[in-house]
């Protein structure tokens, strides 16, 4: 960085730097990169650079520590449309530092692959060097580094994975730089970024063949007369497939891969197949063509089988028709809502089809052709993705194109729908490759009450905001086994209905939200998979990111992991009553952890709850909520926050009642009985271990929390949280009561008798169980906690429980 920059970075020798959602310049020779604010990512990226494998070196200084929440410095290599693998380095309050490998989406969504917490504590002013290796294509070897400069590099690299799964990147790409500040942290600091250096790796010369024993030379073969070669052909685009179980995560959550799936058919079945025709038979010989055509003919209970390939359907299945539907043994289903498109011409340096007259819902609520809202927290765009909710997607040979506002923004990696010329326009060469677009907007609408969906894939609709889900559930008793929902354009799945049962479900890069459910009572969630949801970038808040429940009553989630979702993990909002989750793992999803908000009667147990970009667990205007026996380990702000604010549902006319039981409320909005026990509060930030505050001024904490003992409770160094507990005074004061210690909290309060406070080094491995030297006895797990998870009765363990 040898040169001068007020604004930017400039322009490099191979290309000019272009920064996005931050401050940026380059002063001394550094360049400095600070995000917006808190919550934002700042990204700069650099033209003209692509490559495969890469070697790759920088360095990092830190002139002032972060307050209040870490700040994450990811480099990005491979940066091909919105993927990209990375090096992330985090940097807490306290100066302890975490390097980490990264599979990252648009440079904001991040999926933690390997990580590991450096020897070094960081001061201001420190400055450390970072090493990254990315190299192969199945699998792709990711490796890192980091230490203090002028010390001696590492021999070893201190975090390696092996990507061998179906996500994994192969295509060259491009370079950059991504720093997220926390929302926890009270401004946003710069860090300094110099010394860049970055090799494509070259390929090794395979050693030549030995030579073959001499042998007799065999008689000449008469040579063929010659034949004109065939014109190429397009490869069909990759079909996409769950990725393997995220590192940390306990368990094998999420669907089967299709195609692996064998299930009985009845001799009653009817039959389809991408090569059959709509009007045969329908048998297992003379299949149907299309899944509209085989619910014609299937019965009321009967079974429809379909035979390996993909199906481009809008399907619903009507109220008369109860019907299973599955893929025959060992053949991959899809329903695709994306069709090839061909002939392009070249335009300039874009292509273009004319005659494009696929026309989208472009609404950013939940009411058709409705604008955004206007009031703060209720407006779904980020100005930083304006076209989030434009529904419209495209891939080149499996790669996806982003969309833009007008034809002059579309380059390389990105497209535009012009509707007044009805065309289409691409920044891409297509010349030989496979070019698809999505052009239907629902996969299926269940109408039929028992009806069940198994081991198939759905996959590229443009659904549209107000269409809700690109699978809806819209009647009682729907099930759903080992059905893969992903790369839709916003919500992947959604249910209206009672007892809608969930079973090793895959939410995978949608849009917008990977699921939810509304007034649908008895839902039951068991081995879900949600991942990398809302890739469009929508804001955290009304909706965005892994799975969100409202209005409903007896919900359980179970066993099922929510990770690396760009907003917030499974979020019960709106009047959500008894609510039952247990032994899930909410890791690494940019905002909260896991929330509980305007709802009544929860169990939160045996869950780990680790490296999510706010909270980790946000209780908000919820009662009887039972926290117990959950490992919660460095969320970038509190590991648990205990809030109260203004709203009340003796107000029928305020926001977020269940229609239902708006002028009886069973949710009274008012924190109160809540018991913490048995978990393990590690690597905390934010400025307290335990947070119980009123911002309304009502209640005092001794009001909003009936037990709080047998927890151990972690710091990796004094000061960072800066208090021991922040402790609501109700109207006495809107500062709550702070203690320093365990000892000063319990003498205040007379909670945590039996908890443990330590400093240092961390309490747990690097699946975030409790280490075996800080295991210790915590409070007897009561019978209501045990029936509803798999901790025993009387059980005193610490923390969740390993599978």
């Amino acid at each position: 960085m040898d040169r001068t920059v007020g604004s930017g970075w400039g322009s490099s020798a191979v290309g000019a730097w272009r920064v996005i959602e931050g401050a940026s310049s380059v002063t001394g020779d550094v360049a400095l990169l600070a995000s917006r604010k808190p919550g934002i990512t700042a990204r700069a990226s650099v033209t003209g650079v692509s490559a495969a494998d890469v070697d790759s070196k920088f360095s990092l200084s830190i002139p002032k520590l972060p307050v209040g929440g870490p700040i994450y410095l990811a480099q990005a290599v491979r940066v091909s449309g919105k993927d990209s693998y990375g090096v992330r380095v985090r940097v807490h309050p306290d100066g302890s530092a975490y390097v980490s490998v990264v599979r990252l989406t648009d440079l904001t969504g991040v999926q933690s692959l390997a990580e590991r917490r450096l020897p070094v504590t960081v001061k201001s002013g420190t400055s450390l060097d970072v090493a990254f290796r990315v190299a192969g294509t199945n699998p792709v070897a990711l490796s890192a580094k980091a230490w203090v400069s002028g010390a001696a590099e590492p021999s070893a690299w201190q975090v390696s994975h092996s990507d061998a799964s179906s996500a994994r990147l192969q295509k060259p790409g491009g370079y950059a730089f991504a720093l997220y500040t926390s929302s926890g942290a009270k401004s946003a600091v710069p860090v300094g970024i110099d010394d860049i250096r970055a090799t494509a790796i070259a390929a090794p010369t395979p050693a030549p063949a030995p030579a073959p024993a001499p042998t007799r030379p065999p008689a000449p073969a008469p040579t063929p007369a010659p034949t004109p070669a065939p014109a190429p052909t397009p490869a069909p685009a990759p079909v996409p497939v769950t990725p393997a179980t995220p590192a940390g995560v306990r368990g094998e959550p999420g669907a089967r891969i299709p195609g692996s799936l064998s299930y009985d058919a009845p001799s009653t079945a009817i039959y389809a197949a991408p090569t059959g025709s709509d009007g045969a038979a329908g048998t297992k010989n003379s299949p149907v063509r299309t899944i509209e055509a085989a619910l014609r003919l299937v019965p009321n209970g009967g079974t429809i089988v379909l035979r390996g390939g993909t199906y481009h359907e809008q399907i619903v299945i009507p109220p008369q028709k109860k019907v299973t539907i599955q893929p025959a043994s060992n053949e991959a289903v899809w329903l695709d809502g994306a069709k090839p498109v061909t002939g392009w011409k070249p335009s300039g340096s874009t292509w273009v089809v004319d005659g494009w007259t696929t026309k989208l819902d472009s609404s950013p609520t939940y009411t058709k052709g409705a604008p955004d809202y206007t009031q703060a927290d209720w407006r779904f765009i980020d100005p930083a993705h304006p076209m989030a909710a434009h529904p419209d997607q495209v891939w080149v040979a499996g790669a996806q194109l982003r969309e833009v506002g007008t034809a002059a923004q579309v380059k390389a990696g990105t497209f535009f729908v012009d509707d007044a010329a009805k065309r289409l326009v691409i920044g891409t060469n297509p010349t030989g490759k496979p070019v698809e677009a999505s052009v239907l907007s629902q996969a299926l609408s269940i109408r039929s009450a028992g009806s069940e969906i198994r081991g198939i894939g759905v996959r590229r609709y443009a659904t549209s905001v107000p269409e809700m889900g690109t699978v809806i559930a819209a009647a009682a008793d729907v099930s759903l086994t080992d059905v893969t929902i992903r790369d839709n354009a916003t919500t992947g799945f959604y249910s209206w209905s009672p007892r809608t049962k969930l079973t090793r479900v895959s939410l995978i890069g949608n849009g917008l939200l990977g699921g939810g459910a509304s007034q649908a009572d008895g839902l039951k969630v068991t081995q879900m998979l949600s991942t990398g949801n809302n890739s469009e970038g929508f804001n955290h808040s009304p909706v965005s990111g892994a799975f969100k429940v409202t209005r409903t009553q007896k919900v359980t989630v179970a066993d099922s992991a929510f990770t690396a979702n760009n907003g917030r993990g499974p979020w019960f909002d709106e009047s959500v009553v008894d609510i039952a989750f247990t032994g899930n793992d909410v890791i690494g999803n940019t905002g909260h952890g896991v929330m509980v908000e305007l709802s009544e009667r929860a169990v939160v147990a045996d869950n780990i709850i680790a490296r999510n970009g706010d909270f980790g667990l946000f209780v908000l205007n919820s009662g009887n909520v039972k926290i117990w026996n959950n490992t919660f380990v460095g969320n970038a702000n509190r590991n648990i926050s205990i809030g109260q604010d203004a709203r009340s549902a003796s107000d029928p006319n305020a926001a977020g009642h269940d229609p239902r039981t708006r002028y009886a409320p069973l949710a009274s909005w008012t924190v109160r009985n809540t018991v913490v026990s048995n978990n393990v509060i590690a690597e905390s930030a934010g400025n307290c271990l335990v947070c119980v505050q009123d911002y309304s001024l009502r209640f005092t904490g001794a009001q909003m929390v009936s037990s709080i003992d047998g927890n151990l409770y972690h710091r990796t160094a004094p000061g960072t949280p800066r208090w021991f507990s922040a402790w609501s005074r109700g109207a006495v004061s809107k500062d709550p009561t702070v203690a320093d210690t365990l000892a000063a909290f319990t003498a205040a309060t007379g909670h945590d008798r039996r908890s443990q406070f330590v400093e240092g080094a961390s309490v747990v491995n690097d699946r975030f169980m409790l280490l075996a030297t800080r295991a210790s006895a915590g409070v007897p797990v009561p019978a209501d906690i045990a029936s509803v998870s798999r901790l025993p009765v009387n059980g005193a363990s610490l923390g969740a429980r390993q599978r």
